[in-house]
């Protein structure tokens, strides 16, 4: 009977380690992530940059990042050389925003995110963000600029919502 007791104690906490695991992304590049932090570009053809500037899309982008996450780590704009991005616990996540004429009178919106972190110990994955675009006719759309925000970051909002 002595003999089986710590067998069985090894045994329990071996399942409860294997759980955690098991809950956690397979990627390293996607574990005890602490916070996300974004910065934004926005880059625009012909002066159209008035519509949105890098402010305005990162507030955007953590708004709908943190709707989309709704329990998980702090999303926050960055400024900059914040001292927050060098910091092992910090994701990354660069928006790209291209605005450019199209056609007679309107415009395209490309969005783009890359993913970057400091010591994961691995390289972002491929292929986390599709990119997306948005036809403009007239003035920017706060609702569509949103939903293609949310299927920009969505599958991120899925990769980080798999770890504990």
């Amino acid at each position: 009977m002595s003999r089986i007791r710590p067998a069985l104690l090894l045994a329990a906490s071996l399942f409860a380690l294997a759980t955690e695991v098991a809950a956690m992304s397979p990627l390293p590049f996607f574990q005890r992530i602490e916070r996300v932090g974004l910065l934004c570009a926005v880059e625009a053809d012909g002066g159209a940059g008035a519509v949105l500037g890098d402010d305005g899309l990162c507030g955007r982008a953590a708004a709908v990042l943190s709707e989309l996450l709704a329990s998980g780590p702090a999303v926050a704009a960055f400024a900059p050389n914040d001292v927050r991005i060098a910091d092992p616990g910090t994701l990354l996540v660069l928006v790209h925003a291209t605005l450019r004429p199209e056609g007679k009178d309107g415009r395209l919106l490309a969005l783009a995110a890359t993913l970057q972190r400091n010591g994961s110990g691995s390289g972002a994955p491929f292929f986390t963000t599709p990119p997306q675009a948005l036809a403009l006719s007239g003035s920017l759309d706060e609702n569509l600029l949103d939903s293609a925000l949310r299927r920009l970051l969505a599958p991120l909002a899925r990769a980080l919502r798999a770890n504990p």
